[in-house]
């Protein structure tokens, strides 16, 4: 028995769409995952002296940064955790979670001088603005 050409089109084009729909939303899914779980903190090799400045404001993330005002937080090294099961951030022996406060000490930096100093900044991170952490 032979199949009609438009039964056959009509199953390949349901198979195909459907493919396409798993896949989109695996995507989905893990985008979602990511947002929610997956921080990478930027940080940089003190040298025990920082600046003063005060920065305070929400903790947000976006994609894989944290940022306060729209200013990514970048940390000593070895000063900061980040947890992703409660979504917090350990610093100075203070729990901050997102959507909390973060009053920080500091002072703020230029990109274009300052990046050879930055360790593990994710691509994901805008870094127009950025906030050494004291």
């Amino acid at each position: 028995m032979e199949i009609p050409i438009g039964t056959k089109l009509g199953i390949n084009n349901k198979l195909i769409c459907a493919v396409v729909l798993a896949l989109l939303t695996g995507c989905q899914q893990q985008e979602a995952n990511e947002n929610t779980s997956a921080v990478k903190l930027p940080v940089y090799q003190s040298n025990g002296i920082s600046a003063s400045a005060r920065l305070k404001g929400i903790l947000e993330q976006k994609q894989e940064c944290l940022y306060v005002n729209d200013i990514l937080i970048i940390f000593p090294e070895h000063t900061a955790q980040w947890d992703s099961e409660k979504e917090a951030l350990s610093y100075k022996g203070k729990h901050i979670r997102l959507g909390s406060e973060l009053d920080i000490a500091g002072g703020s930096g230029d990109f274009e001088q300052d990046n050879l100093r930055i360790k593990h900044l994710s691509p994901m991170c805008d870094h127009q603005n950025i906030w050494f952490a004291g």
